[in-house]
C-alpha cells in the first residue's frame, strides 16, 4: 500500500464552508462519496488543515487509478462543484501533474525504517 500527503491551499474566507461539509458528510446528500472512495481502491483517506491549508494523507496501491475510478460518479461530480471553488488556483506547473505526482515526497516512515527500508 503506498501514502500519498497532498498540500492544497483554500481561499481566503473558504474554511469553515470546507470543514462544516466535511464533518457532514456522512449525512447529507453526500454521504455516498464515502462509499465511491472506499470502493475505488483508497483504504485511508485523512484531511487536516494548517492555517489557510488542507493536508491530505491516502494510501492506496495506485492513487490516480482510483481518482480515475472516481470521476465516473456522479456523486464526486457535484462534490467537486461544491468544492473547486474554495480553492486556490493550482500554479500551472502543478496543474499539469497526476495527483500521485502532486504528492509531497516522503521522507521518514516509522514502519520502513524499523524494517530496514524506505519506500517511495
Amino acid at each position: 500500500m503506498k501514502k500519498y500527503c497532498i498540500v492544497r491551499t483554500l481561499k481566503e474566507g473558504s474554511m469553515d464552508k470546507y470543514v462544516k461539509e466535511h464533518k457532514e458528510i456522512h449525512e447529507g446528500p453526500y454521504k455516498e462519496i464515502l462509499k465511491v472512495i472506499k470502493d475505488s481502491g483508497v483504504k485511508e483517506e485523512v484531511i487536516f488543515v494548517y492555517k489557510n491549508s488542507i493536508i491530505l494523507y491516502f494510501e492506496a496501491e495506485d492513487l490516480d487509478k482510483s481518482y480515475e475510478l472516481q470521476a465516473g460518479a456522479e456523486v464526486v461530480k457535484r462534490w467537486d462543484e461544491l468544492m473547486g471553488p474554495l480553492f486556490e488556483a493550482l500554479p500551472e506547473s502543478e496543474s499539469s501533474k497526476t495527483l500521485s505526482g502532486s504528492s509531497l515526497p516522503k521522507v521518514f516512515d516509522l514502519n520502513e525504517q524499523v524494517e530496514g527500508k524506505l519506500n517511495p
